[in-house]
């Protein structure tokens, strides 16, 4: 498969997020409003000073994996992944990784050291967890009944 990764996303790229996000099976609605709203606000003033990066693999001309990071504004080094997603039918074809990668070096660019991530732990977000091991994060915090009872955050990060 043939893609293109870049950086940034236009108004066009807006009602992708939402279709990737929902084809996923994993997010709850007012997740995919939060996504929504970090890209209104990313949209509205650039990513500059919106703070946040973002970066998409496009195929066919058409978006079919998205992520959203910034700079951890308490931190001196560190950057946080807030929203990595494949659509349902891109999975299982190495993109998350290949984004992830993009990401990682686009982080040490900018002179970050280490990458964030934060993720559920029920049983439906195993398949994630595993993405994060095998692409080098380790398990650095498990907090117990954090999104709801029995859905812990999980908080995952690596060096960069």
């Amino acid at each position: 498969m043939m893609v293109e990764i870049s950086k940034g996303i236009s108004e066009k790229d807006r009602n992708s997020i939402a279709e990737i996000l929902r084809s996923t099976g994993y997010f709850y609605e007012f997740e995919i409003d939060t996504a929504l709203e970090i890209a209104d606000d990313t949209l509205a003033k650039g990513e500059e000073k919106s703070g946040y990066c973002w970066m998409k693999v496009v195929h066919n001309n058409k978006m079919v994996a998205f992520a959203n990071y910034a700079q951890n504004a308490f931190s001196t080094h560190s950057w946080d992944l807030y929203w990595i997603a494949v659509h349902h039918d891109s999975r299982g074809q190495k993109l998350g990784s290949t984004l992830l990668r993009a990401i990682e070096e686009d982080v040490r660019t900018s002179g970050g050291k280490i990458l964030w991530i934060e993720t559920s732990g029920r049983p439906l977000y195993a398949s994630t967890e595993g993405f994060y091991k095998n692409n080098g994060y380790a398990l650095q915090a498990s907090l117990k009944d954090f999104y709801a009872p029995g859905d812990p955050k999980q908080i995952y990060s690596k060096v960069l």
